[in-house]
């Protein structure tokens, strides 16, 4: 495996792993949360399903996994995603990153790959803080 190829390897599998831990532990909240305002519904868990990306032409570009809870004695609704894509920019895209960003190379090589996890939290007490992180 390249270099290259190692790290894109390394980063995807962080990523997914951090996911795992992230929806353990919501999970685990919702577990514990047994005395209190809205203790006597189910606890939440995640609805877990596969994203796919595909390029123009229809080939594979990628995908990740998306990961829903709704409806919880704590959270309201919580989304943990991950994914790891790839493909090639379009002419406008290349051109605005080209401009805008220190990218070495991004104006000869439109190729990209990226990879990473979003999460948003909704509780159910209204004094709280939703949570938004990408």
């Amino acid at each position: 495996m390249s270099d290259m190829a190692e790290e894109k390897h390394r980063a995807k599998t962080w990523f997914w792993e951090l996911r795992d831990m992230i929806v353990a532990a919501f999970e685990d909240l919702e577990a514990r949360h047994t005395d209190g305002p809205f203790s006597d519904m189910a606890p939440g868990a995640f609805d877990v399903s596969e994203t796919k990306r595909h390029s123009d032409d229809g080939s594979d570009a990628g995908g990740g996994l998306m990961s829903v809870m709704r409806g919880g004695r704590v959270f309201e609704k919580v989304g943990v995603n991950v994914s790891a894509v790839y493909g090639t920019l379009k002419p406008d895209a290349q051109a605005a990153m080209a401009a805008r960003k220190d990218m070495p190379g991004i104006k000869d090589d439109p190729r990209f790959w990226a990879s990473g996890i979003s999460l948003v939290a909704h509780m159910r007490n209204p004094q709280c803080p939703a949570v938004h992180m990408n």
